[in-house]
């Protein structure tokens, strides 16, 4: 349960860190986002639904999801 509440505070430490460099120049805010997402959608189902749901409501970033998912599948296959 402690470990669980330290990473997801970690997770929206660097996540919200991400969202402040994003404006800046340099590519810093962009990598540092997609880390403390997925430290959160390691941690979480409630924010992994939430994501799943607002990728479904994007037609770009659904096709975009599919097609990472399929490559990810080709590559973890033997």
């Amino acid at each position: 349960m402690i470990k669980r509440t330290l990473l997801m505070g970690a997770g929206t430490v660097i996540f919200v860190i991400g969202v402040i460099l994003f404006p800046l120049p340099g590519p810093f805010g962009l990598p540092t986002m997609a880390i403390g997402l997925t430290i959160l959608l390691k941690t979480s189902n409630r924010i992994k639904r939430l994501t799943v749901s607002l990728v479904h409501k994007n037609r770009f970033s659904s096709a975009l999801w599919r097609k990472v998912r399929n490559y990810h599948k080709r590559i973890r296959s033997p």
